[in-house]
């Protein structure tokens, strides 16, 4: 995929509404809402697939309590978004 292209990607509609389920699943993650977070997992396994079809690259959720982030499963170093996880205190006010 060329730079361009991953650009309009990432100003897209469509990518804006991926950053939503991850954002809102790392929520759900952090205030242990099983079923929501269970249903942005899904949600999120749908925009996998389509990532995977518009880019050719297979990225993956991945979330270490600090951040969240898409990531090139492939490569590490290739992020589509990264984000500060909500931290449980800050979740629960």
């Amino acid at each position: 995929m060329t730079k361009a292209a991953m650009k309009r990607l990432l100003k897209s509609d469509f990518f804006h509404e991926v950053e939503a389920v991850v954002k809102a699943w790392d929520y759900y993650l952090a205030i242990e809402d099983k079923t929501s977070a269970d249903e942005m997992m899904h949600k999120w396994h749908m925009a996998k697939s389509a990532l995977e079809y518009i880019t050719g690259n297979i990225y993956g959720f991945s979330r270490n309590g600090k951040t969240y982030s898409i990531v090139n499963e492939r490569n590490y170093d290739d992020r589509l978004l990264t984000g500060n996880s909500v931290k449980t205190s800050e979740a629960l006010v």
